[in-house]
């Protein structure tokens, strides 16, 4: 009897050692580590869901001849990676997108609001402005041809500078005129979704230093 109570001596202070090591770190590890590790899971869950639709944005890019379009597997991966060190920075951010057929960019919109990011969208130059006149955006997201204007982009841009508004318009386009650059005061162009991804944490990067 005394040698079997010998041999579960030990596996009751370890027993009890644990019990005192919970005791003791009990509150640390429910208020900050448990945190943590559901932050960390829900992170992992909204990657997935953007990977998702930015590999929808890509596909339906790449198909268009007109867009030309093509995204390495590297370079998804990079501002996948680059999102993922950024997460918190979208979170609440106000974006105005402005275009005539919002169903065009569906997957890059659920791909924003993914991100916890808040979209509105205008569908034309003059409701953009009226927006703007009342609520502050991060930025802008416009097309540039709209109608039978093929510069209505850049006609909106510059109206919205004339009324000393200096928020950062980001142009996304169907088709890229490499020669012309990006369009003066603009932020950024682009017709591509992983660029998009990129030229928005700029945005929100400056914005936050």
């Amino acid at each position: 009897m005394v040698i079997e109570l010998i041999k579960i001596v030990p596996s009751i202070l370890w027993f009890l050692l644990v019990i005192a090591v919970l005791l003791l770190f009990y509150r640390p590890i429910r208020d900050d580590l448990l945190p943590k590790l559901g932050e960390f899971k829900a992170m992992g869950v909204e990657l997935s869901f953007v990977e998702d639709f930015i590999n929808a944005s890509i596909e339906l890019a790449e198909k268009s001849p007109q867009w030309k379009v093509e995204v390495s597997s590297a370079d998804k991966e990079r501002v996948l990676n680059r999102t993922k060190q950024h997460l918190k920075i979208f979170r609440d951010a106000q974006i105005l997108w402005v275009d005539d057929h919002p169903e065009n960019n569906l997957n890059e919109r659920r791909m924003f609001r993914q991100l916890n990011a808040e979209i509105d969208i205008a569908k034309s130059t003059e409701e953009a402005l009226e927006i703007l006149k009342n609520s502050r955006y991060d930025f802008v997201i416009s097309d540039m041809a709209r109608g039978d204007e093929n510069t209505a982009g850049l006609s909106f841009l510059k109206k919205l500078r004339e009324e000393n508004k200096t928020i950062p318009v980001i142009f996304y386009i169907g088709v890229i005129d490499s020669e012309k650059g990006v369009p003066a005061q603009a932020f950024g162009i682009t017709n591509r979704p992983d660029e998009l991804l990129h030229l928005t944490l700029d945005a929100l990067e400056r914005k936050k230093y």
